[in-house]
């Protein structure tokens, strides 16, 4: 099933010519094309490359991720860890409560960016929380899922491979 699934990704996303948004294109060439490679694992990977991208200076880990920890404390020591951040949150795992936790908090900010953890293993949930009207917008990129709220754009969802 997972592999039927990587290749449906496969074949309806794309690259960085079939966005049309100029902020996702920015990101996505700027930061997660960046040839930079943290670590072998490309959830956190991605995750890492966003951290470098906004120039995060703290980071909520909702869900621990040791491995994630320690590269952060690698390779990032700058950012520290703050479990009331609104500017970048992490989830590990897209459970029903922590789909729950943010579909009513209601203190996220313009430029809040939530990562989360292989969203395919519960793919219902991931599209319960791009259909919120409160999410603008939302990348696939299969190991990983990026959430914003830019009020300032039009509601878009996309699938990109990276």
């Amino acid at each position: 099933m997972y592999w039927l699934r990587y290749l449906f990704f496969l074949f309806s996303s794309t690259n960085q010519h079939g966005v049309h948004s100029p902020f996702v294109y920015t990101l996505v060439t700027k930061g997660l094309y960046k040839k930079d490679k943290y670590s072998s694992i490309k959830s956190l990977n991605t995750a890492l490359k966003l951290l470098d991208y906004f120039k995060i200076s703290k980071i909520n880990l909702k869900d621990q991720n040791d491995t994630l920890k320690a590269l952060i404390t690698e390779k990032f020591p700058n950012i520290r860890q703050d479990n009331n951040s609104e500017s970048f949150i992490y989830l590990d795992n897209l459970s029903n409560e922590n789909v729950l936790i943010l579909k009513e908090f209601e203190g996220f900010h313009n430029d809040t960016l939530i990562y989360i953890n292989a969203i395919h293993k519960n793919y219902s949930n991931w599209n319960t929380l791009i259909n919120l009207e409160k999410i603008k917008v939302s990348i696939d990129t299969f190991h990983g899922g990026i959430l914003f709220f830019r009020r300032e754009q039009v509601k878009e969802h996309f699938k990109i491979r990276i």
